[in-house]
């Protein structure tokens, strides 16, 4: 009767050793490179963290955001109570389930012991400059090794490539506490809904995405060819205070997806109202809007101020929106400093 209890303290004592080990080394290898100035706002990307870091630490396989599969060779990951994860939908920060806006796209590595860990690092907005100097090698203070790591967040797998491939089990949380759905999918729609109807967190104004030369604005070239954003908006309140549906067309695009196109929000009207066919990208509907099928992570949709933004521009200052109220949608425009209306990625 006793040995089942022994083999499971057995085990939970040989699993809690790897994980000290693994993060020792990883403590290790971030302070040294802390003592090389390397852990702070200078990477534009997770792999090049990662590259970096291997310079301190036993690194034989390195991972970008398009090949995780060579550091984690398997299709999902499990969870308790959830639906099992795709590793195929680690590449951005998404996965974590915590502030995407502010780390950058996944990576990964494998230790030369066999262990791999996916993460994703800080933005150079957020991630601070470490002191070399806090960092002691000798006696090290936990606080210290948790400060060179603060701009990490991830998990590792104890035991490679072996079953049974589960969160919290054999796969190991690293500065976070899940591993997030990747958005809600809308039936046979093919739109997956990527956030919830919200106000861009970063709001841009007009200087910020066109030059300005003597009053003649002009879209600066990543803006239209990355984020495409065709025309500057130069109404005052753009340039003073802020181009929401700019903003909006940035923030989608980084978090992996768009900005709702005309045709994609009219999908979304079919799904919600009470729709016997599609509705069209520009007529009115009178109908019955049912949020109940979203589940409580939408569950504002359809209150009386939300508008949401379409990625159609219908001139320079002005962009194309739907309503979607309870008892009507359809598609109007306004001028894109409107900061209430709100934007929904989706992929």
């Amino acid at each position: 009767m006793t040995i089942p209890s022994l083999l499971t303290t057995i085990r939970d004592k040989v699993t809690e050793n790897q994980k000290a080990v693994f993060e020792r080394k990883l403590g290790k290898g971030t302070d040294l490179l802390n003592i090389d100035n390397g852990i702070g706002p200078y990477y534009n990307d997770t792999e090049s963290f990662v590259k970096r870091l291997s310079e301190h630490l036993k690194i034989v396989t390195i991972c970008g955001k398009d090949n995780l599969k060579d550091c984690l060779p398997y299709e999902t990951i499990q969870q308790d109570g959830a639906e099992p994860f795709k590793v195929k939908d680690l590449e951005t920060a998404a996965f974590t389930g915590i502030d995407k806006t502010k780390y950058l796209d996944a990576a990964g590595f494998v230790l030369a012991d066999g262990t791999p860990m996916i993460l994703t690092y800080m933005n150079k907005d957020n991630c601070p400059i470490s002191d070399p100097d806090a960092v002691e090698y000798k006696g090290q203070k936990k606080e210290a090794r948790s400060t060179n790591t603060r701009c990490i967040a991830g998990f590792y797998d104890l035991n490679g490539t072996k079953g049974p491939n589960k969160f919290n089990k054999d796969i190991v949380p690293f500065g976070v506490t899940g591993l997030a759905e990747v958005g809600i999918k809308l039936g046979d729609s093919g739109i997956t809904l990527l956030s919830e109807p919200h106000v861009p967190t970063t709001v841009l104004k007009t200087g910020d995405i066109c030059t300005n030369n003597n009053g003649t604005y002009k879209i600066k070239s990543d803006y239209k060819t990355k984020y495409n954003i065709e025309n500057c908006c130069t109404v005052s309140d753009c340039i003073s205070k802020g181009d929401y549906w700019a903003s909006a067309m940035v923030e989608c695009k980084d978090m992996g997806g768009h900005l709702a196109t005309e045709k994609d929000l009219a999908k979304i009207a079919t799904y919600l109202y009470d729709a016997p066919s599609q509705i069209g990208d520009t007529a009115r509907y009178d109908g019955t809007l049912n949020t109940s099928k979203l589940g409580t992570t939408f569950a504002g949709l359809g209150s009386s101020w939300d508008i949401l933004w379409s990625s159609s521009e219908s001139s320079a200052s002005i962009a194309y929106y739907r309503y979607f109220y309870s008892s009507f949608t359809g598609r109007y425009n306004d001028y894109r400093f409107i900061s209430s209306y709100r934007a929904v990625c989706v992929k």
